[in-house]
């Protein structure tokens, strides 16, 4: 069994990253790390987005389980001007046998929320670059132990 970091999301942007929609997780800091990380959906409440169906179901997604892996391949700054170069072909997908609309890939957020942020002149955020996204078999059960937003666990074989 790999032991493998985690980095804690809340949902549903956890799952957003699972589903492959979500390349560029937002952190207000750098990653220093790379390579193979796990994608631990956080035991908190929910995030609200501008999305109103997405906000119905997303309570209804998995918290306090691992449920997917990626590898965590870069880091860099994202302005606002940035987010609006980017391609908004919105996408339709299944989540937890729900359908959402998002934004396609890298961001794959909704679209309003993304609008809204790049209305804001002052907008910035450094993007984690996630690539070869895996969803796991089963979802592993965690106890969170500090404030961090990083913990490790064993992967099952297989995963």
């Amino acid at each position: 069994m790999p032991s493998v970091s985690c980095l804690l999301v809340q949902q549903p942007y956890a799952s957003l990253i699972v589903f492959g929609r979500k390349r560029w997780e937002f952190r207000s800091y750098e990653a220093k790390r790379r390579g193979c990380i796990g994608i631990a959906a956080s035991p908190s409440s929910v995030l609200m987005t501008k999305d109103f169906a997405l906000n119905k179901i997303s309570g209804m997604f998995p918290r306090g389980v691992v449920i997917g892996t990626a590898n965590l391949v870069n880091c860099f700054y994202v302005t606002r001007n940035d987010l609006l170069k980017q391609d908004h072909t919105t996408v339709r997908l299944t989540i937890h046998g729900n359908e959402i609309t998002t934004l396609d890939a890298p961001i794959g957020e909704p679209e309003r929320d993304v609008t809204e942020a790049a209305e804001s002149s002052s907008w910035g955020s450094f993007a984690w670059e996630l690539e070869n996204i895996k969803p796991l078999n089963a979802p592993i059960p965690f106890v969170k132990q500090s404030r961090s937003t990083w913990f490790s666990v064993e992967l099952p074989d297989g995963d």
